[in-house]
């Protein structure tokens, strides 16, 4: 591929062969070539951020993007376009996409992995892009078919055992390693899983199409230099400087490299240091937790865990303090210095791109109200729907009251606004509270349904269960993100 988009189009031989695809309208080598050399684009919404790109793209040799900011604030990378056609023809050699194949993605062309492995890549394989951005599993529901998309997305999946009504024919994904049982789940869904591995700044280093191997194969334009405790210095064709420093430890074994873990993630506590992905992997053997995620929180290491069936149960019958306990037990004499700090909850936060969602785990961690146990979830644009069950041994069942305790009005509304902005990104709190009514009192270890509905001015909340409505009201807009 050229780095001149229009000389690109130019070349293709059959101008009715279609590029871009929606719901509402095809668009053919033809038409992209009349909308690069036009002023203004003539496409609808969906298409148009393609459109725009295409445009830009055509008049630059430099583009930029933002890095997630998973462990760090984000910031801006810049990358020559020469290198990421470079990195696009590599991943091709490699992965062999079929042309006509119609690719969906849940990214965006704004990072760097929606940029390459969705738009470039698919250019380059003759493939049809579908710029309908997939919001939802259910939305799969085209043939000969392929899914750019992220970890998370996949894990959601899987979570509900979401089955396509076609089989896929690859799903490629970064942004995160894949758990094993999302891995051979994506499997089942598709003939193909591609697991990226690379950065912002570096482009992609490697890839692995099983589970069963820690090993990555590298692409032909990545070189490892050294790898020490600290980073690993590589030589990459895919950025616009060559030399980059990249946070993981890596072993390289005859042109593949195994990941041995992060750099950064080493947390010195109370003058001793440990592996924040030793003690994840640790807690993970212990047969109620199935995820976690390890940190740094005032001063001492703090864990949010996904609990199994198990984990629940016991946490029901026992009680957060006694499982906490015991969980430390199991950890007391494997490490000198051990989380003190722990949350449970239902899945792991994320960001779009498939990243830890830090900022969102220490929000979670800066609520000094106990933290009700999440049975499950459902979210779509306008609604959502979170199982609850707030625990007999919770902070605010203290003193409310001691014969019979009840759930305050106060943390239901509080919990009502956190899981707002939870599934909306909206926050409710400034405004005034209308049609509150509470109905019947809520008592602890009960499962109660939170249900959400959001309009144009506002979202009606109701905690209920198959008998009885215990509360409602209606919480005022205030955008916040």
């Amino acid at each position: 591929m050229t780095a001149n988009l229009s000389e690109y189009f130019s070349k293709y031989q059959e101008e009715n062969s279609i590029v871009f695809k929606n719901a509402k309208r095809s668009y053919t080598v033809k038409d992209i070539k009349q909308i690069l050399k036009a002023s203004s684009s003539d496409c609808d919404n969906s298409a148009k951020p393609f459109i725009d790109i295409l445009k830009e793209l055509d008049n630059t040799k430099e583009i930029s993007f933002l890095t997630s900011g998973s462990t760090a604030e984000s910031k801006c990378v810049k990358t020559a376009l020469d290198n990421m056609f470079v990195e696009s023809g590599d991943m091709q050699e490699e992965f062999k996409l079929t042309e006509g194949l119609e690719l969906f993605t849940t990214t965006t062309v704004n990072h760097r992995f929606g940029m390459t492995c969705f738009l470039l890549l698919g250019m380059y394989a003759g493939c049809i892009i579908n710029t309908d951005r997939i919001n939802y599993p259910e939305d799969i529901k085209t043939p000969n078919s392929g899914l750019v998309t992220t970890p998370s997305f996949l894990s959601i999946m899987e979570k509900y055992n979401i089955i396509p009504e076609f089989k896929l024919e690859i799903i490629i994904t970064a942004g995160s390693k894949l758990q094993d049982s999302t891995f051979e789940y994506a499997q089942k869904i598709s003939k193909r899983v591609i697991e990226i591995y690379g950065s912002s700044e570096t482009g992609t280093i490697g890839y692995r199409e099983t589970y069963k191997t820690p090993k990555l194969k590298l692409l032909k334009g990545i070189n490892i230099i050294t790898s020490a405790k600290e980073y690993t210095k590589i030589k990459t064709a895919y950025s616009l400087n060559n030399i980059q420093l990249i946070g993981d430890r890596v072993k390289e074994i005859d042109g593949c490299i195994e990941l041995l873990g992060r750099c950064d993630r080493v947390l010195k506590i109370q003058e001793k240091r440990v592996s924040a992905e030793d003690i994840e992997n640790e807690i993970k053997t212990y047969g109620i937790i199935s995820d976690c995620y390890c940190f740094e929180y005032s001063k001492k290491i703090a864990v949010i865990a996904v609990l199994n069936e198990l984990g629940q149960e016991l946490l029901i019958k026992d009680g957060k303090l006694n499982l906490v306990k015991k969980a430390k037990s199991y950890l007391n004499d494997k490490f000198e210095v051990i989380p003190q700090k722990w949350k449970f909850i239902d899945e792991i936060p994320k960001t779009a791109n498939g990243k830890i969602d830090k900022k969102r785990i220490e929000e979670i961690f800066d609520i000094n109200l106990s933290f009700p146990l999440i049975l499950s979830r459902n979210i779509t644009n306008d609604s959502a729907r979170f199982e609850l069950c707030f625990l007999k041994d919770s902070n605010f069942f203290r003193g409310h009251f001691p014969e019979v305790p009840v759930l305050a009005g106060v943390v239901q509304l509080f919990y009502a606004n956190f899981f707002a902005k939870q599934a909306f990104g909206i926050d409710c709190r400034r405004g005034q509270i209308r049609k509150i009514k509470f109905t019947n009192i809520i008592r602890p270890d009960k499962n109660i349904i939170l249900t959400l509905q959001k309009s144009e001015t506002s979202i009606n909340y109701k905690y209920e269960d198959m008998q009885r409505t215990y509360s409602s009201g209606t919480l005022p807009l205030k955008n916040t993100l």
